[in-house]
């Protein structure tokens, strides 16, 4: 079974879709609502946080889980775009990108541990960013995200050298999906040339060929949507 976790978005749909199509049992996780169909069972949440998830227990305890997907992150609000310079900073808006792009991600995985598998293979995939990179970072700007999806990052190899010794079978990853045609990239689109601009079904189909490679010796890698490793 593959469980993913903030299905009812634009790539979060087209994961739902593209793993149905290969024949997975699909547990699809989301606050919106979704249609039943073949191979997927919709589980409609309030929230991502432990309380809220107690809906999920028994679908998860009924056949093994071979991986999870999680799409779950934030760039903008109602309330605050990135920030290009030092003087937009806002400590609430720090805390908000902080808190739904790297704390809330390694809450799933400690809430979804002890139903991963000890020792058969099995994934856990959280989309992350390339402007996480320290290291890649040249042009600055864009706080919060940068540095929620750095800590990210961070948190994601920090779990995969513990859960090394428990689950060796195990594979974490961090994957940067491209620039996708969701909600999420809505405002920045106009910058972008079209090459540069991806259907969400491409870039769910690439995520699936990232997956598809992965092994436990690279638990804890940043990945590039074309299997290249990132730096962090």
């Amino acid at each position: 079974m593959i469980v993913i976790f903030g299905a009812g978005g634009g790539l979060g749909q087209a994961l739902v879709h593209h793993y149905q199509q290969l024949g997975e049992q699909v547990l699809a996780v989301s606050r919106q609502a979704g249609a039943a169909v073949n191979n997927v069972q919709w589980v409609q949440v309030e929230g991502y946080r432990p309380e809220q998830l107690l809906a999920l227990v028994e679908p998860l305890t009924k056949q093994p889980i071979a991986g999870v997907i999680s799409t779950i992150g934030t760039l903008y609000s109602d309330d605050f775009m990135p920030e290009k310079r030092l003087d937009e900073l806002v400590t609430e808006h720090l805390m908000h990108s902080y808190y739904v792009n790297a704390v809330l991600p390694l809450m799933l995985l400690q809430w979804m541990k002890p139903y991963l598998p000890a020792a058969q293979r099995c994934f856990w995939v959280q989309l992350s960013a390339k402007v996480g990179s320290i290291t890649d970072n040249q042009l600055g700007g864009w706080y919060s995200y940068r540095a929620s999806k750095a800590a990210l990052n961070m948190l994601l190899k920090t779990a995969a050298i513990e859960l090394a010794r428990t689950h060796k079978q195990l594979t974490l990853a961090a994957i940067h999906p491209g620039t996708t045609d969701t909600q999420l990239s809505k405002p920045f689109q106009g910058r972008l040339s079209a090459d540069k601009l991806y259907t969400p079904q491409l870039s769910a189909q690439r995520i699936a060929q990232v997956i598809a490679t992965l092994e436990p010796h690279v638990s804890g890698g940043l990945w590039h949507w074309d299997g290249s490793r990132l730096p962090y």
